[in-house]
Formats: C-alpha cells, sequence, structure tokens
C-alpha cells in the first residue's frame, strides 16, 4: 500500500507546540482520545461529494491511513494542551464508528505526533522526550520507543516508514549540528538498534560549500533489492532541490538524484511514482522513475497546490487551488473533495480509495470514486 505525506502542516503544527498553542509543550496531558476526551465520528462518508466522516475534537489532522484502515495523526482535545499522536480504527466501508485511542507520549504531558503507519500496525513519528524532539516508533501502536540517534543533540523526526515495517526515513542532525536525510534499518528481529545511515547530499554542494540541509519524507520499495527514498535537499548556493534517493543493492548503498531545483519530493510508491511540489510556482507535479533509474520530466497536475501521497495504484493525494481543497488525482484527472479549506494527506489501496485528512480544523475520512 502505502502512502506518505508532506510535513508542510504536521512541521508547522510542531512548531505551534513546542511554543505552546498558549505558550507551554508542558501542560497537563491530554487523555485518551474516546468519548470522554472529546473525540467523536459521523457516519456521513460517501463515494466523492458529502462532507466525509469527521472526527471532531479541538483540533485534529488525520496524516495517513494502511490497508487494515487504522487511521493516525494528531489530536489537540483540549486547547492549550499539547498535541497527542492519535490512531482511529474504521470499518472496510470506511463508515463504521471510528475509536480513537492516543498514542502514549514518551513524557506525559508532552507533544507527540504520528507521521505514518506500516502495513501492520506500527506508526513512527515524533515526541518531546522533556528537551527536544526525537524520533519514535509505536511498534504495534504499544508504548513509544525513541530511534537511535547520531549524536544527543538537536530534533528528529520519523517521516515515513516501508510496508514491512523494516525501514524508516526522516531527518536527524549530526555530530556537526547538520539536520539530514536519513534512514534506520531493523534488525533480523525487526528491532531498530543501529543508528541511521546519512543518506548522501554530495551533489548538492556549489563549489566548496557543502549541502546544509536534508530531509527524507518518503520510501518503498520497488522489487526484492531496489530502495527508493525521496526528499529535499539545500543546494550549497541555498537553492531547495527535490532529491531521489536510490539503491539497487538492498540499501547498502543509495545513488542521490537531483530531480530539480525549486522541487520537494514527498511521496513514492513501488512503481516508482514520486509526487511533490514545485517551490516556485506552488504546484502539485509528479515525477516518473524508470527501472534504469531514469526520471522523466516532472508532470504539473494543478496551477496550485501540493501533492503529497500516492497509492500502489498510481492515485495521487494532495490539494489543489489558491484556496486549498482536498484533492485526489486519477492520472491527471482531479476530483475535488470539499468546497471548504482542505488537504488530504493519504490514502489506502482501495480500487476507490479512502482518503485521509484535515478540513478546515477537523480530520476526516471519504472514500473516492
Amino acid at each position: 500500500m502505502k502512502t506518505f505525506i508532506k510535513l508542510i502542516s504536521v512541521l508547522s503544527l510542531a512548531t505551534l507546540l513546542l511554543t505552546g498553542c498558549n505558550g507551554s509543550s508542558s501542560l497537563t496531558p491530554p487523555g485518551t482520545l474516546d468519548a470522554g476526551g472529546g473525540v467523536v465520528a459521523t457516519d456521513q462518508v460517501d463515494n466523492g461529494a458529502g462532507t466525509g466522516t469527521v472526527v471532531t475534537a479541538n483540533f485534529t489532522s488525520a496524516l495517513d491511513i494502511n490497508n487494515l484502515n487504522q487511521v493516525i495523526g494528531i489530536a489537540e482535545v483540549t486547547p492549550g494542551v499539547p498535541f497527542s499522536a492519535a490512531l482511529w480504527t474504521v470499518g472496510v466501508d470506511g463508515v463504521a464508528t471510528i475509536a480513537p485511542t492516543s498514542l502514549a507520549p514518551l513524557v506525559s504531558g508532552r507533544f507527540a505526533a504520528a507521521f505514518a503507519i506500516d502495513e501492520a500496525g506500527s506508526p513512527v513519528g515524533q515526541a518531546d522526550n522533556g528537551s527536544r524532539l526525537v524520533a519514535v516508533i509505536w511498534k504495534n501502536h504499544a508504548a513509544p520507543t525513541a530511534l537511535p540517534q547520531l549524536a544527543a543533540a538537536g530534533n528528529y523526526a520519523a517521516y515515513a516508514i516501508s510496508d514491512d515495517g523494516n525501514l524508516i526515513v526522516g531527518s536527524a542532525v549530526d555530530v556537526t549540528g547538520t539536520t539530514r536525510a536519513v534512514i534506520w534499518a531493523a534488525n533480523e528481529a525487526g528491532v531498530f538498534v543501529a543508528a541511521p545511515t546519512v543518506l548522501p547530499a554530495n551533489i548538492f554542494a556549489s563549489g566548496a560549500d557543502l549541502s546544509p540541509f536534508s530531509a527524507a519524507n518518503g520510501i518503498a520499495r520497488a522489487g526484492a533489492n531496489e530502495i527508493l527514498v525521496v526528499g529535499e535537499a539545500e543546494a550549497g548556493n541555498g537553492t531547495i532541490h527535490a532529491a531521489l534517493w536510490r539503491s539497487t543493492n538492498g540499501g547498502a548503498i543509495f545513488t542521490p538524484v537531483d530531480l530539480g531545483a525549486e522541487h520537494i519530493a514527498l511521496a513514492v510508491n513501488s512503481a516508482r511514482k514520486i509526487v511533490g511540489e514545485n517551490d516556485t510556482t506552488l504546484a502539485p507535479v509528479s515525477w516518473q522513475v524508470n527501472a534504469q533509474g531514469v526520471v522523466a520530466a516532472p508532470v504539473t497536475l494543478a496551477d496550485a497546490g501540493s501533492a503529497v501521497a500516492v497509492n500502489e495504484n498510481g492515485r495521487v493525494a494532495g490539494w489543489s487551488g489558491a484556496s486549498d481543497r482536498a484533492t485526489v488525482w486519477n492520472g491527471t484527472t482531479p476530483a475535488t473533495l470539499f468546497d471548504t479549506v482542505s488537504q488530504a494527506f493519504a490514502l489506502n489501496n482501495d480500487i476507490q480509495p479512502l482518503v485521509v485528512g484535515r478540513e478546515g480544523s477537523q480530520g476526516f475520512i471519504k472514500r473516492t470514486n
């Protein structure tokens, strides 16, 4: 399956949370996201024209969905209280009652957010450890475990996880204090014990000026030994480039590929379809990579918006228009999900996929044609 989300929304939310919606990230913990915590669901899912199932709390955002119809994201149940990582499970028809639970934080009362989930139900994301943000995994949505670090300083995040749960990508701060795109690989027991591998950014240097930043946003396996990681890297001259890191030997070596200046790559599927954004025109785009690793020129999907997720059927989710309308593309044909400000962050592999995202201040799940 797998879809991957853009960080544009969640990173800004993390910033809000670190400063505190009302100035603090260490207030009373929100508790579980059940009826007592104020999260409820309607039963208004349809096939593309209505409001969909809306998850209500003070603020929610549904950020990823797997083929078990487990939805993860973030929720602020009480104004001013740090966001909680949240898990909702819905019926196969997308209409059943949503039973949300709170994924435990690393430190009680501190910020946590789940950004992606694998096919076995293990979310990954970011949590406040009391002094900074670290990358975490909730294995089988149990208690969180901080992923191994490069250096005991700076903020870390896990933005995407492979379908099998054995590879996680995101960002980490190295010993020089530089934020880098990284990949964590599980051992034979499926446990993450080794420090992450830094993905190379040498092609984004400008003369003697090395790349000062990179981050990995999405991952997919395109075969037994081929792994594709996508993200962004800042060149030595300050220009942001969409980046592809491709391995054909099971992850032993990753070769960086420049997908273009003033672009960001946000997600990739096993058919080597990449989606993202042109940051000059602020328009959603897609790239296609062939079996030899050759990348075709980006295809623009709309005049404005962003493409942040792609499923295994090639359907793309994101938003379009100057006012942001949640959108799903079938090829280059768009279907707008709402007439209000909204963003679609992920979709599953159904022929008529379930799409999750945010409309206004509320998360939603909705089936599309």
